[in-house]
């Protein structure tokens, strides 16, 4: 598949050569939470196809956005993983991930689209400051509707598992929607009480309370540019 460039000299456009085609940022979404096997990419993107997913992973290995590991023993696994520059992208995804809850969230989920507990939470995850959780270590299980996923916390790492875990510390019950709305706009502790069903250790609760609660507030708009 031949590569296409926008040919000019400039950071965004540059940007967009690397990664600008269909599906390249999704992968790397899925990746955000850990490393993944080439099966669970194609499990996870669903309307892919075998071969254009094996040209964007062979293209962002190439471009040394994501490398290749082999899990040892018993797994003996093929993985592929963020790189160091692949963690820096994701970072920059976060805004524009933010940018399309905050003009999203109020629309229906359509019964043709897909959903991951997991694809809103990595983006959660990487809004929470590691100094907030140093020292902390807690399982937060989320429902959200029809899929399930956690944020694990350990110590000042952040990180999302798909699914259901064994023995959370915490379990949140919400729907799409006020999930979105609260991953981009900090709520008041008032809101989470009464929009959120949070059960489990009163503690780790708290601290829930707080991370969502005391974050740094987005841009309400881009007035700035024009």
């Amino acid at each position: 598949m031949a590569k296409r460039s926008y040919n000019q000299y400039c950071g965004l456009s540059r940007s967009l050569d690397l990664v600008g085609e269909r599906w390249t940022l999704l992968i790397v979404r899925e990746l955000m939470s850990g490393p993944k096997r080439y099966s669970d990419l194609a499990t996870a993107l669903a309307g892919i196809g075998t071969n254009l997913l094996a040209a964007r992973v062979q293209q962002l290995e190439r471009e040394g956005l994501i490398v290749r590991e082999q899990l040892p023993p018993p797994a003996a696994s093929q993985v592929y993983e963020l790189s160091a520059a692949g963690r820096e992208l994701a970072q920059a995804l976060v805004p524009l991930a933010m940018w399309g809850l905050r003009h999203r969230f109020d629309e229906p989920r359509q019964a043709t689209e897909h959903y991951r507990a997991e694809w809103t939470l990595v983006f959660v995850a990487a809004l929470i400051d590691p100094a907030a959780v140093a020292g902390v270590r807690s399982v937060v299980q989320f429902r959200l509707e029809d899929s399930a996923a956690a944020l694990i916390i350990d110590n000042g790492r952040v990180r999302v598992a798909a699914g259901e875990m064994d023995s959370p510390d915490l379990l949140v019950i919400t729907d799409l929607p006020t999930l979105a709305e609260f991953a981009w706009r900090a709520p008041r502790p008032d809101e989470l009480a009464t929009r959120l069903r949070i059960e489990g250790d009163t503690a780790t609760a708290q601290l829930l309370i707080e991370l969502l609660c005391d974050r740094a507030q987005p841009p309400a708009s881009a007035g700035e540019f024009r």
